[in-house]
């Protein structure tokens, strides 16, 4: 049962610990399930674990934990590494932006609910134009109580919703409320990184396209180079393990180098899981940069040559700014998240086990070396740099 097994690696965690030995629960479980899977017959699926099955099972695993030049234990460490980095910064990440939609979904609800007591209730007016101001912020991810930021917003929204409109606002229905205010950021946002491209305004505001591209480019570029020499590195040891393969006698050593082949292979793969991302958000970011160079262009072309500008030509301008900038600052937050997740993964970059020597791999492949006995090979050879 699910309680016996939490037992198991709770023991397995408190041996380990006993001689200080490094591992988490979600290791030795790994561990524990790799132990069963390899022992079938000790460990038949189709009935309950004796005490001795049990004993013997923890004293593997731990003897197993313990090793210290072991490929296939390293890449075990890798995965749980990888897995439960990512499983833990992506749920860091939908808690931020679900905290994020609940603090401006409780300022909406209240922009929307309050009523006021005619068009001359000023005490009502200055309540709702200031959650609107708090509602904007919010919505942006800036601090309600930042006051450069109000008067920010409060300017950009005087010429969208001027004070003496704010009744007519009050008074819609509750759903086109939500719409309205929804509208209201997209405006907002939009003058504001207007003002601030033109150096009117919007100091307050960071450029989120700009650091989106920064961010994606440093990541590809710590990555790109990772992948390619684990790529090589496992078409080395792929070659070096056929050749062993085709020769025989030597089961010893083409097994070491199936799991250091094994490893490499295993961080190859995450970081492809990282490259496609990566691709994924390149493509995206050169849509939105692109859309937001074309929409600051037509701005200063339209604001350039008048002095009063229809709404129906600069709205859907600042709307574009805004969406483009809402969703830049989304993936920016993303890449930080993969960023952590590949902070993780670069400890496992430089194998911990003693690395097979290239040097002796590609000897293998050009046939320099004699054949071997049938029975107990050399030691395999150590040392060398990473391939």
């Amino acid at each position: 049962t699910m309680d016996e097994l939490q037992k198991i690696v709770q023991e397995i965690t408190n041996r380990c610990q006993r001689r200080k030995i490094a591992t988490t629960d979600m290791l030795a479980a790994f561990v524990a399930k790799a132990v069963i899977l390899e022992n079938p017959d000790v460990y038949a699926m189709d009935r309950d674990l004796s005490e001795s099955d049990v004993e013997y099972l923890i004293n593997n695993v731990v003897a197993r934990l313990s090793r210290e030049d072991d490929p296939s234990l390293e890449t075990l460490k890798m995965q749980v590494t990888f897995d439960g980095s990512y499983v833990q910064e992506q749920e860091n990440f939908d808690k931020a932006l679900s905290a994020s939609k609940r603090a401006y979904g409780l300022i909406e609800q209240s922009v929307c609910v309050l009523k006021l007591n005619g068009p001359k209730d000023i005490s009502g007016m200055g309540q709702l134009h200031r959650l609107i101001i708090a509602a904007l912020l919010t919505k942006s991810g800036q601090s309600q109580q930042d006051e450069v930021c109000q008067k920010e917003v409060a300017a950009a929204l005087e010429s969208v919703l001027p004070r003496a409109n704010l009744h007519a606002f009050a008074v819609i229905e509750y759903v086109d409320k939500r719409e309205r205010l929804l509208d209201l950021h997209h405006y907002v946002l939009g003058i504001r990184l207007f003002n601030k491209a033109i150096g009117k305004g919007g100091n307050t505001l960071n450029d989120a396209v700009q650091e989106a591209n920064f961010a994606l480019q440093d990541l590809k570029e710590g990555i790109a180079p990772q992948l390619h020499d684990a790529n090589q590195q496992v078409e080395s040891y792929s070659r070096a393990a056929e050749f062993l393969h085709r020769r025989g006698g030597e089961d010893q050593l083409l097994q070491r180098i199936r799991d250091e082949m094994n490893n490499r292979r295993q961080y190859a793969s995450f970081l492809g899981s990282f490259d496609e991302e990566i691709r994924v958000s390149e493509g995206r970011m050169n849509e939105i940069t692109a859309s937001q160079s074309g929409c600051m262009e037509e701005l200063r072309e339209l604001v350039g040559r008048r002095s009063a500008v229809p709404k129906e030509q600069v709205y859907p301008l600042f709307e574009s700014l805004a969406k483009r900038w809402m969703e830049a600052h989304e993936i920016n937050l993303h890449l930080e998240m993969l960023r952590k997740v590949y902070s993780e993964l670069s400890a496992f970059e430089i194998p911990a086990y003693n690395v097979t020597a290239p040097d002796f791999l590609s000897a293998l492949v050009d046939s320099d070396l004699p054949p071997l006995p049938a029975d107990n090979g050399p030691p395999v050879p150590r040392g060398g740099s990473v391939l």
